[in-house]
């Protein structure tokens, strides 16, 4: 592949992995420097989180990869709202819950009829999404709670009383269901060797 040609200052060059036809040049998509150093921040985070949702690997990393594209699409956009991380996480939470309603595939590529979902996914039926978000991105995917106010883009003590909250409802005398979801959540947590995950 020849090499890509020179960016403007500020972005960096990305070739996207596209075939094209015999005698036709391949494609270089050139991103904003802010956006590939929001990707490379975010991106350890979204992928964990994905496969705590999604049951298949390969589906997991797909469903993070389309909401990369689809903030890309309208990065200047998110960059001009209040809260880019905030419009990055409903990106990224519409693919993800989009692949874990899905069913999942068998090697032939034929659809299984199982879910593609994991316990964790299951949560979001039984509780408000925003406090789901919350209890996975700090107990099960082991973020603190300044990292998961960041990647939700909410203020630190909104997290806690989401969190607060979720608790509550765990405690609740009525909530075996929840008990249970939340219980099999925790014990399937993918086990995933990263980069310092921001404990607090």
């Amino acid at each position: 592949m020849p090499p890509a040609p020179p960016t403007a200052v500020g972005t960096t060059p990305h070739t996207t992995p596209v075939r094209p036809k015999l005698g036709e040049a391949d494609i270089t998509v050139v991103l904003p420097a802010d956006f590939t150093a929001f990707c490379q921040l975010h991106h350890d985070v979204y992928q964990r989180y994905a496969r705590q949702m999604i049951a298949d690997h390969d589906a997991a990393v797909l469903a993070v990869q389309h909401a990369l594209g689809d903030l890309a699409a309208s990065w200047t956009q998110a960059l001009a709202g209040h809260r880019t991380t905030a419009i990055a996480w409903t990106a990224l939470t519409r693919r993800v819950h989009r692949a874990a309603r899905t069913p999942s595939r068998t090697p032939s590529g034929a659809p299984s009829g199982t879910p593609s979902g994991t316990p964790a996914a299951a949560l979001y039926a039984l509780v408000p999404a925003a406090e789901a978000d919350a209890a996975l991105l700090h107990h099960v995917v082991g973020l603190g709670v300044a990292a998961t106010a960041d990647t939700l883009g909410a203020e630190p003590a909104v997290v806690i009383s989401l969190l607060h909250r979720f608790a509550r409802r765990l405690d609740d005398a009525g909530a075996l269901t929840l008990r249970l979801c939340w219980e099999a959540a925790v014990h399937a947590a993918v086990p995933v060797v990263t980069r310092e995950s921001g404990r607090d």
